[in-house]
């Protein structure tokens, strides 16, 4: 008989640190809304060519540029939760402000192009597995396919065959986060961008004299920080 009380003791305490430890899990879990803001760095290497008639009239000129920006981003995402410790979570965010990338060079003479460029458009549908550290907070990471338009600030410049070639590429990063109460979360992130490689011409009428082209041949990433706020339903 003691040994029946004691077997049931120990379950119901197994069934009972069991629930505690899922309950942490699902403050997380659900639909949730959030917004942050951050600085991102972004690299662009390129390789330009100045074009006349479609042939090249200078020596390619390579180049690298490492420009900074302030971003902003909305995000929608849905976690599940796969255990006491563990969510998996799918979602999407928008950054609805455009990212420099710099300008390419033109006979290795930075003046002699004043167009410079920007990623805009900038969005990501990620991935998020998550573990809980304690009963309100947790690590995770993100896994995303990232996309971005090409875009240049001055309209001297025509991008040939299309206004605003896409750029296609992946992201990784990792983050913390707290629930403040139960249903509002703080969280902090870096990320590292690949936004792939493009290669793109561009007519454009500069300082130079008269109609010409450049070929740009770029590869763009970049890295992130930032904090927000998310909204759990």
């Amino acid at each position: 008989e003691n040994i029946m009380k004691s077997k049931s003791i120990i379950a119901a305490l197994v069934f009972a640190l069991t629930n505690q430890a899922y309950a942490d899990a699902i403050l997380f879990e659900g639909l949730a809304l959030d917004v942050s803001t951050g600085y991102q760095q972004t690299e662009r290497d390129t390789e330009s060519t100045l074009l006349r008639n479609g042939v090249a009239s200078v020596s390619t000129v390579t180049a690298s540029t490492d420009e900074g920006s302030a971003n902003a981003a909305l995000g929608v995402s849905y976690s599940f939760a796969l255990s006491s410790n563990y969510l998996v979570g799918i979602g999407f965010d928008y950054n609805f402000t455009d990212l420099d990338i710099g300008r390419p060079l033109i006979n290795s003479n930075p003046a002699e192009s004043t167009v410079t460029f920007e990623l805009t458009n900038v969005m990501n549908l990620y991935v998020k597995p998550q573990f809980m550290i304690s009963d309100t907070s947790q690590i995770y990471a993100k896994l995303a396919y990232t996309r971005a338009d090409l875009e240049a600030n001055e309209t001297t410049v025509d991008f040939i065959g299309n206004t605003e070639p896409s750029l296609d590429g992946y992201s990784i990063g990792g983050g913390f986060a707290s629930m403040i109460n139960d249903n509002v979360s703080l969280f902090i992130e870096a990320n590292y961008f690949n936004y792939g490689e493009e290669d793109s011409t561009f007519r454009y009428d500069g300082s130079i004299g008269g109609l010409t082209s450049v070929g740009v041949a770029s590869d763009i990433d970049g890295y992130n920080a930032k904090i927000g706020i998310a909204y759990v339903f």
